[in-house]
């Protein structure tokens, strides 16, 4: 497929035994809880690290757990002997704290951060959910026979990630607060907003190619491309106070795609203007559209000698990019020509202004979380005797985490078609 999508590795964490809340249970089902949590949360893993499998496949293997998970997140009242799902009563659950939870972040490197949080567990946990649904609609983006069911589903898996990263950052804000986010790190409002704004600038993408695909007028193609090149462009101004080092190669990305949608829209603008005769200004908006794809050129440069996690590609290699550059061209010579030979007209100064739309623009699918698994009765959640429990440390831990063995995507083979899209 002629799209291309940078992507920053999955988050590791290290084995979880829950063998500190396994401490403190004094009843046998209490202890085998644990166990259920544990295999639970390695069975998610396990699955997360590889883009195909089926949205239907990790969405039940992630709510198994998480919804076993708030049962170390919130106390759990009832009468003891009922059969019914029991409720949480309060976010300072007495076995919040029991448990170390240690994950990287994914900018950082293989340094773990670890804190004794159940609810840094959620948040890491979701935040691995939604760079997976980024993975699984990369993975199904890369098949060159892709159809129109398949389209949508990128469409909607990047949807969903951009709602999930939403929660995510709700999450840490309410939940952990500031005095224990890792700067930089995955719980950082600056870099889950960056998500989230990626997430919907690339479903705005399939939204553009489906357009283009299916000849919309110049007009309704221009004002699309235009609101997803505003999105990559506020998802590289949230990392601009983040560390360099970490976050150069994606900010770059960013900066690439935000120039080659603002160069679609400035060459359907001029095309609309052509058809309008209004061939002057038709030549300075595709001339502004010649400026941005250079641009990009010179990013697609800089991408792939910058520093930071993520994707190795040399985008300026990739057809995504490379076709565009001729259509560019193509009108804009064609305007040049007829005006020399027809129009006569004057090239204005001022670029003509872009049209803009609120319809079609992508919004997040908004996640909803599951309920409190019935495992937890009233007097399994009695059976812990957190008093027991130690006081642990938290913040960067000295210990590095290999890497998330991630199943490879398949090579792009690009497409024959103008727009080098094969969604439709």
């Amino acid at each position: 497929m002629a799209h291309w999508f940078h992507r920053n590795p999955l988050k590791a964490s290290k084995t979880q035994s829950f063998d500190a809340l396994k401490l403190i249970a004094k009843s046998i089902p209490a202890s085998k809880l644990c166990g259920e949590l544990r295999v639970t949360r390695a069975k998610v893993l396990q699955q997360l690290a590889d883009a195909r499998n089926t949205g239907e496949l990790i969405e039940k293997s992630v709510n198994d757990y998480l919804s076993l998970l708030q049962g170390l997140c919130e106390d759990v009242v009832g009468p003891s002997n009922s059969n019914e799902t029991q409720v949480p009563k309060s976010d300072e659950g007495k076995l919040r704290k029991v448990e170390v939870f240690k994950w990287t972040n994914t900018i950082c490197g293989s340094q773990a951060t670890a804190l004794p949080d159940a609810y840094y567990e959620m948040i890491s946990m979701l935040t691995e959910l939604a760079l997976w649904h980024t993975k699984r609609a990369s993975y199904l983006a890369s098949n060159e026979n892709l159809g129109e069911d398949d389209a949508k589903e990128v469409f909607n898996h990047l949807r969903t990630a951009a709602g999930i990263f939403v929660q995510a950052k709700n999450l840490s804000e309410s939940k952990l607060g500031t005095g224990l986010v890792e700067k930089h790190g995955d719980t950082d409002a600056r870099v889950l907003d960056a998500y989230h704004l990626q997430s919907l600038a690339e479903a705005q993408e399939v939204t553009v190619a489906r357009a283009v695909e299916l000849k919309h007028k110049p007009a309704t193609i221009t004002a699309v491309a235009v609101g997803t090149s505003e999105l990559f462009q506020k998802a590289d101004e949230s990392l601009r106070s983040v560390d360099p080092g970490k976050a150069a190669k994606w900010r770059k990305y960013l900066q690439i795609k935000k120039n080659i949608y603002l160069a679609y829209a400035h060459s359907f603008k001029g095309e609309a203007l052509l058809g309008e005769d209004k061939c002057g200004e038709a030549i300075k908006s595709l001339q502004e559209a010649e400026k941005c794809y250079t641009m990009a050129g010179l990013l697609c440069k800089e991408y792939a000698s910058a520093k930071g996690a993520g994707t190795s590609a040399r985008p300026g290699d990739h057809q995504f990019f490379i076709r565009l550059g001729p259509i560019v061209k193509k009108r804009l010579e064609k305007a040049t020509h007829e005006n020399g030979f027809i129009y006569h007209q004057k090239v204005p100064t001022e670029t003509p202004e872009l049209e803009t739309t609120a319809v079609g623009i992508a919004s997040p699918i908004e996640f909803s979380m599951p309920s409190i698994s019935p495992r937890w009765k009233a007097e399994i959640f009695k059976a812990f005797d957190a008093g027991k429990s130690k006081p642990q440390m938290s913040g960067k831990d000295e210990e590095k985490l290999d890497p998330v063995k991630e199943v490879a995507d398949p090579n792009n083979k690009g497409d024959k078609r103008e727009t080098g899209c094969i969604i439709s």
